[in-house]
């Protein structure tokens, strides 16, 4: 498998989304979370594929703590572990208090993990503007690379207009962003080549949005509904190019300039075996790019955003 290096890390060009081995996860998701045996299973097959970065956070239930198990017989084998923390509005605005909150979870992150320190560590953003936390993360960030407890500090974004801070900000060297064939935002705007310009680390997630490219369209319900003309016109793409929805997804997003590594999840050893397959997946032609721009830049934000989703 391919990686890049970065800061004296290898990155795997497939990273290992852990939250669906925490707790229940995913529109399309119907089997659950799989047990332990079966998660730590997975886990073990990841390395064993090449995959030597794994994403989790202190929101993903019981991730964390799977992981430090995993790790457990790893010692070693430079495998990477990506995690995140939140800054609540009532912390932001007071530097000590934010870094008091940040410090307590970033150590009990590490503590689950069972490692010295974090090989990257994010600020897990939600809906509130970015100027909620400006004042204080760069500060907080410094700190914890200070105290030793991360080395690459950055923001897994929530929104295309997040990403304007992490350009402007050195201390933020990792950017994990929302990017798919339906979600045109960073690609239109031409901010994932910035980011590539400015030399961050950049990680794509959402390449399925949530699972939803695979759900039959006569399925959807709720505010969901506004998605199913752009869902036909998917599945429609893929029948005139000979292509399965999955494998254009996830070439779409492996091939655009400025992504180091896609964060993908699976809930099964079967479903783990064919995302690393889709690595190989064939390009996508140039003109079928084209048409993904002209058509998808429609799709509502309230599709493209799926803590907004109400189903």
């Amino acid at each position: 498998m391919k990686t890049i290096t970065f800061k004296g890390y290898r990155f795997s060009q497939l990273t290992l989304g852990t939250v669906q081995l925490g707790m229940p996860y995913g529109i399309s998701n119907l089997q659950g979370m799989p047990d332990d045996l079966e998660a730590l299973d997975m886990l073990r097959m990841a390395a064993g594929a090449g995959i030597t970065t794994f994403d989790t956070a202190r929101q993903y239930g019981a991730s964390e703590t799977l992981l430090g198990r995993f790790l457990a017989d790893y010692k070693g084998k430079n495998l990477n572990m990506v995690s995140k923390f939140k800054i609540g509005p009532q912390d932001a605005v007071s530097l000590e208090r934010a870094w008091k909150s940040v410090e307590t979870s970033v150590r009990a992150s590490i503590e689950c993990l069972g490692v010295s320190k974090l090989p990257v560590c994010l600020l897990h953003k939600g809906e509130e503007p970015m100027e909620a936390v400006a004042g204080v993360l760069p500060e907080i960030i410094s700190r914890l690379r200070e105290q030793e407890l991360i080395d690459v500090g950055g923001v897994s974004v929530y929104e295309p207009a997040d990403v304007a801070f992490c350009l402007s900000e050195s201390l933020i060297e990792a950017v994990q962003v929302p990017v798919n064939i339906f979600d045109q935002r960073l690609v239109v705007s031409g901010a994932l080549q910035r980011l590539a310009q400015a030399r961050k680390l950049v990680f794509a997630r959402s390449v399925f949005l949530q699972g939803l490219f695979f759900m039959d369209p006569g399925q959807i319900s709720g505010n969901l509904k506004p998605a199913i003309p752009f869902l036909r016109q998917l599945h429609a793409f893929a029948s005139e190019y000979h292509l399965d929805a999955a494998g254009m997804a996830f070439s779409y997003v492996r091939d655009l300039p400025g992504i180091d590594s896609i964060v993908v999840g699976a809930v099964t050893s079967a479903q783990l075996a064919e995302n690393v397959r889709l690595l190989d997946a064939p390009e996508i032609p140039m003109a079928l790019r084209d048409e993904f721009i002209k058509v998808f830049t429609a799709v509502p934000d309230e599709i493209l955003t799926p803590g907004r989703w109400k189903v």
